[in-house]
C-alpha cells in the first residue's frame, strides 16, 4: 500500500518526472516544456508558506503527487485553497484529495477548488466521484489559444 506525505526538496527529480507523464497524457501536451519552470514552480510551492506538495510512495518509489495553494479572496481576507496538479498512477488520487483537503483545513481556507482541466479523466466519471465526496461545480472553464 502506498504512504501519502508531504513532498520534501529530496523529491524534486520523482516530482517532475511525474509532471511530464501528466503533462504528455494532458490537453496541454503540445504546449513546450521548460524544465527550469518546472523545477521552480515545485521548490516554490514546497517551500513557500501558502503551499503544499503530497505525494504517494511505495518502495521508495513517486506514484502520484497533488499539489495546492491558498490565498486570500478577492472580495475578503478569507482563505481559498486551489489543486494546482494531480496525478496518480497508482489509484491513491482520492487519498491525495483527502491530504490536501487536510492540509487546507490546516491552513484555515474556507473552501477547496479542484480542476478537470487536464483533460484526462472522463468529466463524467469525475463529477460523480467529486460529488460523492461533497465538490460541486463551480461554473464551467474555456480556453482559448493566445497569439505571442
Amino acid at each position: 500500500m502506498s504512504n501519502i506525505r508531504r513532498a520534501t526538496r529530496d523529491d524534486l527529480p520523482a516530482l517532475v518526472a511525474l509532471a511530464l507523464r501528466e503533462h504528455a497524457a494532458s490537453q496541454f501536451a503540445h504546449q513546450p516544456i521548460e524544465m527550469t519552470q518546472v523545477q521552480a514552480a515545485f521548490l516554490g510551492v514546497i517551500h513557500g508558506l501558502s503551499g503544499a506538495v503530497f505525494v504517494s510512495e511505495q518502495d521508495g518509489e513517486l506514484r502520484g503527487l497533488i499539489a495546492g495553494m491558498v490565498q486570500p479572496g478577492l472580495f475578503n481576507r478569507r482563505q481559498t485553497a486551489f489543486e494546482l496538479l494531480w496525478y496518480a498512477e497508482d489509484g491513491t488520487g482520492l487519498r491525495l484529495l483527502a491530504a490536501l483537503r487536510d492540509w487546507a483545513c490546516r491552513m484555515r481556507a474556507v473552501q477547496l477548488v479542484v480542476h478537470d482541466y487536464a483533460g484526462i479523466a472522463d468529466p463524467a466519471r469525475f463529477n460523480k466521484v467529486m460529488a460523492r465526496r461533497g465538490f460541486g461545480v463551480m461554473g464551467t472553464a474555456y480556453v482559448s489559444a493566445l497569439e505571442n
